[in-house]
């Protein structure tokens, strides 16, 4: 009965919008890590249109892993005339001098293609291009892609020209692995927690300060919703509902696949 949105937005993908945007920390300690993080989140504003710049819905049956999956009205327990989201993106702003104009779109969801956590930093195109548009028909935009979980790691995406005479621009990608490059691993995400609790450090800890500022964002998206029919339904093993895909198509833009 929690929903998506409630599970994951409010408190984990808010927290790396923070971590993604704030200003430079004085210090690498908690106090420092806080107080940039609040700033952030108390300048992040909700676009007027709710209805145009969020979306929540539930899976409806399909193939996943190559294995028959029931809808989520399907599963046990499940009510049948419930309206919990499985999937919940929203778009949000950041009013301050650096980000101004930037949208930041958030999206999260259960029975998707994959399980993949990342964040993808898409770089504006530059504003004249040399080339003419047959040379680029395949080009997309430069991203820098921080990889959360499965693979740890970075990619950085940009376009190079194909070898040969003739002018033909590509996307391609530089890679790095935490995997392949160390041999120690990295503790699971509750170890390290609970080791940072007997060490005294509470860096990856939210201040209730930016608890207070999370609910502030996501509570009016979860207010609109409750009064606002039904979900849309998006089939499992995909990645999400066509109206998440118009979402963005209306800015100009589409999801990245991981």
């Amino acid at each position: 009965g929690i929903g998506a949105a409630r599970d994951v937005i409010q408190n984990h993908l808010l927290q790396l919008l923070a971590l993604t945007a704030m200003e430079e920390p004085a210090s690498f300690d908690a106090d420092a890590l806080a107080a940039e993080k609040t700033k952030v989140l108390g300048a992040v504003k909700l676009p007027r249109d709710l209805a145009a710049s969020t979306v929540r819905a539930q899976y409806t049956a399909g193939w996943q892993g190559g294995e028959k999956a029931v809808g989520y009205l399907q599963e046990e327990g499940i009510a049948a005339g419930s309206t919990t989201g499985t999937y919940a993106a929203v778009k949000l702003g950041i009013d301050n001098r650096r980000w101004a104009g930037v949208p930041f779109y958030l999206r999260t969801g259960k029975r998707l293609g994959r399980r993949v956590t990342e964040i993808a930093v898409v770089f504006q195109r530059a504003p004249h291009s040399p080339f003419d548009s047959t040379a680029t028909e395949e080009l997309g935009r430069n991203a820098l892609v921080i990889r959360v979980q499965p693979d740890e790691g970075v990619t950085l995406r940009f376009g190079s020209k194909v070898p040969g005479t003739s002018m033909e621009v590509r996307d391609v990608s530089m890679d790095f692995a935490y995997g392949e490059s160390f041999t120690e691993s990295s503790p699971e995400a509750y170890e390290r927690l609970i080791l940072d609790v007997l060490l005294g450090d509470s860096n990856l800890f939210p201040r209730t300060e930016e608890v207070e500022q999370s609910w502030r964002i996501l509570d009016p998206v979860e207010e609109f919703w409750a009064r606002h029919g039904r979900p849309a339904q998006y089939a499992a093993g995909t990645w999400g509902p066509v109206e998440a895909d118009e979402m963005l198509a209306r800015d100009g833009r589409s999801w990245r696949r991981p």
